[in-house]
């Protein structure tokens, strides 16, 4: 299986031939980036899928937030093990988040996100 890759606005690159497309542990860590930007209920398809993002920005729910976001990485195809979520929620409901993942190729990435909610 391979994905799109997506450029600096996260929107599908297009014209790169088999540039355009990422596998094995790049396929897996955009695969989970996504899944976490989603929001509950967006995609017609599979309603179930995504994070209830506005509900969870509060000072009160990190870690609900935090244990939202860990299920939502283990759930995604090709992740061995979640090793570490984080998450920095500042005064203007703005959030960075940090995670650890394996994937089941035996490597382990670190990503930080800054969603835009």
């Amino acid at each position: 299986m391979s994905f799109r890759n997506l450029d600096g606005h996260g929107d599908w690159v297009f014209g790169l031939g088999r540039h355009s497309y990422v596998n094995e542990n790049q396929e897996i860590l955009l695969n989970a980036k996504t899944r976490v930007l989603s929001f509950l209920g967006d995609c017609f398809f599979a309603p179930q899928d995504g994070i209830d993002w506005w509900h969870l920005l509060d000072y009160n729910k990190q870690t609900e937030l935090e244990n939202a976001v860990m299920s939502t990485i283990a759930e995604t195809e090709g992740v061995e093990s979640v090793n570490e979520v984080d998450s920095v929620i500042n005064s203007d409901r703005k959030i960075t988040l940090t995670y650890s993942i394996t994937t089941i190729y035996g490597s382990t990435y670190n990503q930080e996100l800054t969603p835009i909610i």
